[in-house]
């Protein structure tokens, strides 16, 4: 398809197990997707009793009109599908042990 062999970059910024993450992101797609720079991901999980938790996930998108036009995005054959694509993925392989695509 003509894309680069790396396709994603960025780095965990914070870990503290099991209740929060913290990583950046930044697709490498084209010079256009890489000058946008790394938008910020946090994860926190807060356990609700019975076995259950809570997963809250914040995107900060600020400066990156390409990167929130793609993750905001409907499910696509080219691989697009957005953060609720991305949730109901780990959703089916935390239930399951398989993901929804692939």
């Amino acid at each position: 398809m003509g894309l680069p062999e790396v396709i994603i970059d960025g780095e965990v910024v914070e870990v503290n197990p099991p209740l929060r993450l913290v990583h950046t992101l930044r697709f490498l797609f084209s010079e256009q997707n890489k000058a946008e720079g790394f938008t910020r991901i946090t994860w926190e999980i807060e356990p609700t009793g019975g076995g259950f938790c809570r997963v809250t996930v914040t995107h900060e998108l600020e400066g990156a009109p390409l990167m929130a036009a793609a993750t905001a995005g409907k499910f696509n054959g080219r691989g697009g599908g957005g953060w609720s694509w991305i949730i109901s993925d780990l959703k089916s392989l935390l239930e399951t042990g398989r993901p929804l695509a692939g």
